[in-house]
């Protein structure tokens, strides 16, 4: 005798219903992903503004590195408040850039997804 073997139609639907949430899931997370990529590529393009462009003080240089980067962000698109961008000069030309945000992602009535970025990148002036 043979039994029968398959989905049934309830376990199709239930499969369906899963499959969705986990698109609609990597849907708003991906974004949220290809934007903090977007923020290191932007901080890591402040190693290639020219020597020239930069004086003997490191708090005026601090300021032209972060004008800088607030130019870059907004070309690509990123609106981080330019209260969450710090510049620390460091010593012999090395200053560090540290970027911390949040971002919050609705994804279904009152239930969001809450992401935490604390980017800090470390970068060489003059070389």
């Amino acid at each position: 005798m043979h039994t029968q073997k398959g989905m049934t139609v309830i376990g199709m639907l239930l499969t369906a219903a899963v499959i969705v949430i986990l698109g609609i899931l990597v849907m708003r997370v991906i974004p949220v992903y290809i934007e903090n990529y977007t923020i290191t590529r932007s901080i890591d393009a402040l190693k290639k503004i020219p020597a020239e462009d930069f004086s003997a003080d490191p708090s005026a240089n601090a300021q032209l590195l972060k004008s800088k980067l607030m130019n870059q962000l907004y070309v690509n698109g990123v609106e981080i408040p330019e209260n969450q961008i710090q510049v620390i000069p460091g010593n012999g030309g090395n200053f560090t850039v540290k970027i911390k945000y949040q971002v919050i992602k609705p994804v279904v009535s009152n239930a969001s997804l809450l992401f935490n970025f604390d980017v800090s990148k470390e970068v060489n002036i003059g070389k």
